[in-house]
């Protein structure tokens, strides 16, 4: 196989990686469910069992077939390989952006399991004969089985397996996060933060902003900034004219969490909610990104932060007066030593100016 061919063969699983995490992601109401850090219930095992396994499967028989009718046919030369490629592309990319702790490896190697067979048994019975566009008369009969496969389908999909193994490895996500940023950047939250519920919330928005925007992301920013292709920089996606690190983007963003409680206070003033301190947390969140699901993702983060580390926090008195005192749970990291949302900012001492 040529080299032109292996080449092709990557690009088609890049494209592969991107098609299906795109239609996936547009797929939520068939129950498709996302890679989060919170943990969710699969409501649809079989679908989303189906589809991450045999989509590579598809999509290889369809560019094939396209193939036939061009002159690329020589691209289908060891197509199945393109499977293999997609898989370890997306093994490299979740190990890349720090999500190892997130994979149920079973579920992984079950799909490598299922997909690669299945697609070379495709490639060497279908493809490479040219007769799987039109199957013949004797063929016909396998509708039959199709109904079987529907009816197992059907039936599989309405299985809930139990999601303990989910919450055990969200939760050591979560905790490795937490613990990290903490000890990064633990002082610098702690000195912004007029209450123990703000420096929660930003340790919340913190975990998702560097979720969506991992190290190896905020590195292709850097230098697509200074092109002037990016706009938003650092851990917390913050909005800059002027080049920013990672400690300076959480400085601006933690001081617009802070600054953005007396807004949302203000634009709540004549609601009837306006008294309740979890509508101001999320007036706050759509503040820093007015996308619903973001608030809804960093909301829950924001709770499970309470309840696991910062049980001492009574958001009813807190939110908007001095920050608690009670006795802290300790928490990980405890002494050790110091060591693509957010679309706008605000100015703070000694910090570069940004744009809002």
């Amino acid at each position: 196989m040529s080299s032109t061919v292996i080449f092709c063969h990557w690009i088609l699983a890049i494209v592969l990686f991107v098609l299906t995490n795109w239609i996936g992601k547009h797929s939520m109401h068939a129950g498709y469910i996302r890679m989060s850090v919170l943990a969710k219930a699969d409501e649809a095992p079989a679908f989303n069992f189906l589809y991450r396994a045999f989509a590579p499967v598809a999509f290889i028989t369809i560019i094939a077939a396209i193939s036939y009718d061009t002159i690329f046919e020589w691209i289908i030369e060891d197509i199945y390989l393109v499977v293999v490629y997609y898989f370890i592309f997306r093994l490299v990319f979740n190990l890349a952006t720090g999500r190892a702790l997130l994979l149920n490896w079973a579920t992984q190697i079950a799909y490598w399991a299922s997909s690669i067979p299945v697609s070379y048994y495709v490639y060497d019975k279908l493809i490479i004969h040219k007769k799987f566009l039109f199957p013949s008369s004797d063929e016909l009969g396998s509708a039959v089985w199709l109904a079987i496969v529907a009816y197992v389908y059907q039936t599989f999909n309405k299985v809930r397996l139990s999601d303990e193994r989910t919450r055990t490895r969200k939760a050591s996500y979560l905790e490795d996060r937490f613990s990290k940023f903490r000890k990064c950047y633990g002082t610098t939250i702690s000195d912004i933060a007029l209450t123990k519920t703000q420096e929660v919330l930003i340790y919340a928005v913190l975990i998702n902003e560097d979720f969506n925007r991992p190290k190896i992301y905020r590195f292709i920013e850097n230098l697509l900034f200074h092109l002037g292709w990016a706009k938003t920089l650092g851990v917390m996606q913050v909005t800059t004219t002027t080049f920013i690190d990672d400690e300076q983007s959480v400085k601006l963003g933690a001081s617009k969490i802070v600054a953005d409680h007396d807004v949302a206070a203000q634009l709540l003033a004549e609601h009837p909610l306006a008294d309740h301190p979890w509508a101001v947390r999320r007036k706050v969140l759509e503040l820093y990104n007015p996308d619903s699901e973001y608030v809804s993702e960093v909301d829950g983060i924001f709770q499970q932060l309470v309840e696991t580390y910062f049980p001492e926090v009574n958001e009813d008195m807190d939110w908007k007066g001095s920050k608690t005192s009670a006795n802290e749970t300790p928490l990980p990291g405890e002494g050790e030593s110091d060591d693509d949302a957010s679309r706008t900012a605000i100015e703070a001492e000694s910090v570069p100016e940004v744009q809002t």
